[in-house]
């Protein structure tokens, strides 16, 4: 079947091959492929090759630059450990309930920044965001390729207004403070995901996801460390996901003094493969439980109620400002890596090195061991 570029022959049932001229990197020649399926597919796959070889090709459509190049390296990165799944997820999401039905059959040489801007605010605050950012990724291919001269996603335009968008709640809780968070949520089920992220620096799913055999204890020049093995997180959906955010979030969490102690304790009544947290009646939290109970304990105890994902900025802010611990030590604790070529490549220091920087830091400010209902009985603290 002779077409416009290139041909497609039928070489049996199921089984196509199509014929082309490129440039390669021996010259300008003939190529061939074979494609098993139905013919449309094998046209289809003809177009795709005519977009990326072809001297008179067709402007793709932002669809086909979704289809063709975004979603594919996505799907690598995710496969690489360098994306989480949740978050292609979202982009998935965002692309099919906003971006998609815009732009998906504009050709990338035809999207112009008056529609861009005039779509922007018919969306709200959050949603006009992220759709803008995702816009911005797929056009960077058709600039990348040579099918359009600039990104009209990548200049400045003016988003819907704040007042139509609830503001995140970015509140944290002093040392102090975390005290009185621990006591509300002493003996309940979501006291271990507690310990995780405010005293160890854990994001909410990778606090969930801490199972018994994940922690182990040891002394660190006299004071009590507890290690703790980050290696998988519990979505939104309550399901099991077996890798990290990115490949730094696979880490080693440390906690010190009596959190170490208290979480140790709860762990050693773990089963093999039980979650330290989880509900009675249930083998798995979901992260929607975890805030509902989570903020329940802290109404009955009238202690100042932040977002739980906000442990982790309280143990950032107490790491840095009541340990005194310096950034370059707080990151690889939190999963992080800096952008400097030293923390990249260079900076890697092993778990006993940073225990003992902890213990070093936490002597000099133990604010987790000295909370005043830790001496109490146990039905004292109730």
């Amino acid at each position: 079947m002779r077409r416009d570029w290139g041909s497609i022959a039928h070489v049996r049932k199921g089984v196509w091959r199509l014929r082309y001229w490129a440039e390669t990197d021996r010259g300008y020649r003939r190529c061939s492929e074979t494609v098993r399926g139905t013919r449309k597919q094998a046209g289809d796959r003809l177009a795709e090759l005519r977009i990326a070889h072809g001297h008179d090709a067709p402007c793709p459509t932002v669809a086909q630059c979704w289809e063709r190049w975004y979603l594919p390296d996505r799907q690598q990165m995710v496969e690489q450990g360098d994306l989480a799944p949740l978050s292609l997820e979202q982009y998935c999401s965002t692309w099919r309930c906003h971006v998609e039905p815009r732009w998906g059959s504009v050709p990338v040489d035809r999207v112009r920044p008056l529609v861009i801007q005039q779509w922007l605010l018919t969306r709200r605050r959050v949603a006009a965001e992220s759709s803008l950012h995702l816009l911005r990724q797929i056009l960077d291919y058709a600039t990348r390729y040579g099918f359009a001269r600039e990104n009209p996603a990548a200049l400045r335009y003016l988003l819907p207004s704040n007042t139509t968008t609830t503001s995140r709640e970015d509140g944290v809780w002093s040392p102090q403070e975390l005290g009185n968070v621990w006591h509300a949520c002493w003996g309940c089920w979501i006291e271990p995901a507690v310990l995780l992220a405010g005293f160890g620096g854990c994001r909410v799913g990778e606090a969930l996801g801490v199972q018994g055999g994940d922690v182990r204890i040891e002394q660190v020049t006299g004071t009590s460390v507890a290690f703790v093995r980050i290696e998988r997180q519990i979505d939104v959906r309550a399901r099991e996901v077996n890798r990290t955010k990115n490949r730094w979030s696979r880490r080693t969490a440390m906690l010190a003094g009596r959190p170490a102690e208290r979480l140790a304790k709860l762990a050693d009544g773990c089963r093999v493969g039980e979650y330290l947290s989880h509900p009675p009646l249930s083998d798995v939290a979901s992260q929607r439980e975890l805030r509902r109970t989570f903020g329940e304990c802290l109404e009955a105890h009238e202690v100042p109620a932040h977002l739980f994902k906000n442990l982790r900025k309280t143990w950032q802010t107490n790491a840095r400002w009541a340990l005194r611990l310096p950034p370059w030590i707080v990151e690889p604790l939190m999963g992080h890596v800096g952008s400097s070529v030293t923390a990249h490549h260079y900076d890697k220091p092993s778990e006993q090195v940073l225990a003992e920087v902890l213990v070093e830091a936490w002597r000099e400010h133990p604010f987790g061991d000295s909370y005043e209902w830790l001496e109490m009985t146990a039905d004292q603290r109730g």
